[in-house]
């Protein structure tokens, strides 16, 4: 079974859930098209760790540069801003590792939504 799939993460950023509190978390998954996930908070609240890894092998007509496909970098930048760092190298078994600074984005917004 393949096919695009979404997985939406929603951190809710009310004054009851806030964000200071922190809440140490790691967690891995896999979806169906065998994409590998793990999310990862440690001991600063507003530091979020998302690392991807890639199914392989990729399709034939994917063109890939640094293990990624073409362009991905420079979307993930365009999408995230100064929220987002792409950690060079990625952790160990993943294509991608982005380093989220929830603390740079812009206040008093509801909900803040990542998709993968």
């Amino acid at each position: 079974m393949s096919g695009a799939t979404n997985f939406s993460l929603s951190l809710p950023l009310t004054s009851s859930t806030s964000i200071e509190k922190g809440v140490e978390l790691d967690y891995q998954w896999v979806e169906f098209d065998d994409v590998r996930y793990h999310i990862q908070v440690m001991k600063n609240p507003h530091i979020l760790l998302l690392s991807v890894s890639l199914p392989p092998p990729p399709p034939p007509e994917t063109t890939f540069l640094v293990g990624l496909p073409f362009g991905a970098i420079e979307a993930i930048k365009a999408a995230y801003g100064v929220v987002v760092q792409i950690l060079d190298p990625p952790r160990d078994g993943f294509n991608l590792t982005l380093k989220l600074n929830l603390s740079k984005l812009p206040q008093n917004q509801g909900t803040v939504k990542f998709l993968a």
